[in-house]
């Protein structure tokens, strides 16, 4: 008895004196810093930061640590095994299009993990013929360079309609570049309603920057 408490005694002063010197070391006897743990980590609680600084150290073998929204549970996050990047920027080259432009196109992308933005969009007419206009029907004399582009959910995944307004359709066979960004929803912080603003019929305007809400 008295040697498992002569051990026990040394263990503590040990571990006293690491901390102390060094800071809390688990699976290591040489922590560099104030806590390092070398292996896995369960925390069955909560888990809070206060001040955490900005690491400007080298990040390779680092991982990226995010919140899952769905579940509120902290994952490690890998871009190489990710079927999307927390931002992913992609351009669409839509060909052979109706002269009605697109109504329906199915990205594939599920809206239940992201959120797409179309950025910018190009219009062409075939072999890249920059001479397309839009018309009435009956009437190719009246062009009016009017159309439409947004994204939309349906059944599940995200679709891009990119139109002619009022009924009116391209004068030929278009080609259309569309920017699209696809946002992982659990890597988003902040998600606003719609902000509406009226302008009162003048062309400069300010608004309130929007308040966080957080999810």
């Amino acid at each position: 008895m008295k040697n498992i408490l002569s051990i026990l005694a040394f263990i503590c002063t040990s571990l006293m004196l690491t901390a102390q010197i060094n800071g809390v070391g688990i699976g290591t006897n040489t922590p560099t810093h104030t806590l390092e743990v070398n292996g896995n980590t369960k925390l069955s609680g909560n888990l809070y930061f206060e001040n955490p600084g900005d690491y400007t150290g080298n990040s390779a073998g680092s991982y990226f640590l995010v919140r899952d929204n769905s579940d509120n549970v902290i994952k490690r996050y890998v871009p190489a095994t990710s079927a999307f990047s927390a931002i992913n920027s992609t351009v669409y080259f839509i060909t052979n299009i109706s002269t009605s432009g697109v109504t329906n196109f199915d990205t594939g992308i599920p809206a239940s993990r992201y959120y797409v933005v179309i950025g910018g969009f190009i219009i062409r007419g075939q072999n890249n013929d920059s001479n397309i206009n839009i018309t009435r029907p009956n009437n190719l004399g009246d062009y009016i360079p009017q159309y439409s582009t947004r994204a939309f959910v349906e059944n599940g995944t995200w679709r891009i309609k990119f139109t002619p307004n009022n009924s009116r359709v391209f004068d030929r066979v278009p080609e259309i570049r569309l920017s699209i960004s696809a946002y992982r929803r659990d890597m988003l912080t902040t998600i606003n309603n719609q902000i509406s603003y009226d302008m009162n019929a003048v062309t400069t305007g300010n608004a309130s920057v929007p308040a966080p809400v957080l999810p």
